[in-house]
């Protein structure tokens, strides 16, 4: 079951792009292959992420034409960002997509001509190291500068990094990584090859979701390439950030829409006292809670695509209201789901927990939701609720 409301910002071209990576998701990404994937801490699917980067072209939606990409909006990536959510996607799409953002907004030209061309024709992917543990305990953001620990030296013409980052999506096997450190002139971005493998050490994390692959990198000296200025990287990741949260929330509304479809069937073929269990009030209350959740977020996700529609990018207060709301969901949906199905959504071998993982995992990813309700109240003028 796919419940899906007539927004105004559905068009031919965004539900074919929908239709065509759905359909490739599940020919290719089915729950077998998402538990395989699973198992490996440390790779992916490659031949389906070829089939995603460049076949369809999903890669470089957002690179602008002069550099190999389409210029699209990420209006017109977010159905993407959804069918990947519903399958639950676990190849490097959400990584090279915020590094794509980032070297966009450090305004670096050379950086973006050496590397987006690659990234678009789906030969080079990406991620970006920010979060560190126990740098800064007074910050409430790990995104913030002052979390920021990793220090950048310039010795004899050549910059070098060393610190370590946490939770760095696809860390294990991102070909290029956009780190960002502290030099003595600020906070700054640079650009580390994998490939070189010089002072840098890629462990796996073990995390809730095991879906998403994340990592702990570690640098000791490793060589780098500064991007942009020495001092540029907190507002170009403001800036990513702003439209990578978007995009992510368009993901978890994909996953709660699976999780409340895989509800509603069971509800539908499961039977007790020779009726549906869809048929008894504390079910249908169950699913018209997951339902009211699932659509105010699809609500509230609609009008940040108008806002990028109108404006070409996510208002900060449209991004935050998404995000928020689209977690949400996808925390209702996936609990509900579990419930829906009673002690069997628990078990291991029941995809209704890799769903909940997912939304455990949501609750952090891009910093802690209190963080995004104080950001959203100060935006809307309100005070921070309690």
């Amino acid at each position: 079951m796919t419940i899906i409301l007539p927004f105004t910002t559905a068009t031919d071209e965004r539900n074919e792009l929908s239709t065509a990576v759905r359909r490739l998701l599940a020919l290719r990404h089915d729950e077998h292959a998402v538990r395989t994937w699973m198992d490996v801490p440390d790779d992916y699917d490659r031949d389906l992420w070829t089939e995603l980067a460049s076949g369809i072209g999903v890669a470089g939606m957002l690179i602008t034409e002069e550099h190999g990409g389409a210029g699209f909006s990420a209006a017109d990536l977010a159905p993407v960002f959804e069918e990947a959510g519903r399958a639950l996607y676990g190849g490097p799409l959400l990584s090279t997509v915020l590094a794509t953002l980032l070297l966009q907004a450090s305004g670096d030209e050379s950086a973006c001509r050496r590397y987006l061309p690659a990234i678009a024709d789906g030969t080079l992917t990406a991620t970006v190291a920010v979060a560190e543990r126990d740098t800064a305990p007074q910050a409430t953001n790990r995104f913030a500068d002052n979390a920021i620990g990793t220090r950048a030296a310039l010795r004899d013409g050549e910059w070098s990094i060393t610190g370590e980052k946490t939770s760095v999506i696809d860390g294990c096997t991102a070909e290029l990584v956009l780190v960002v450190a502290r030099s003595d002139v600020g906070i700054g971005l640079y650009a580390l090859d994998t490939a070189a493998g010089h002072n840098v050490r890629r462990n796996p994390s073990v995390t809730m979701d095991l879906t998403r692959k994340q990592a702990e990198l570690t640098f000791a000296d490793a060589p780098v390439v500064p991007i942009g200025s020495a001092s540029g990287a907190s507002a170009a990741l403001a800036s990513a950030l702003n439209v990578g949260s978007f995009l992510f929330a368009a993901e978890c509304l994909g996953t709660a829409r699976s999780a409340l479809a895989q509800a509603v069937d069971y509800a539908r073929s499961r039977h007790q006292f020779s009726r549906p269990i869809g048929s008894f009030q504390a079910v249908k209350h169950r699913l018209s809670d997951m339902w009211f959740a699932l659509e105010t977020a699809a609500v509230v996700l609609d009008e940040a695509v108008q806002g990028i529609d109108r404006d070409g990018e996510p208002g900060v207060l449209d991004t935050e209201h998404a995000l928020l709301a689209c977690v949400e969901a996808l925390s209702v949906c996936a609990q509900g789901n579990i419930s829906v199905h009673g002690g069997i959504g628990f078990t291991w071998e029941h995809p209704a927990h890799l769903a909940y993982r997912r939304a455990r995992n949501a609750q952090t990813l891009f910093g802690p939701l209190s963080l995004h309700r104080d950001r959203l109240a100060d935006l809307a003028g309100l005070s921070t609720p309690v």
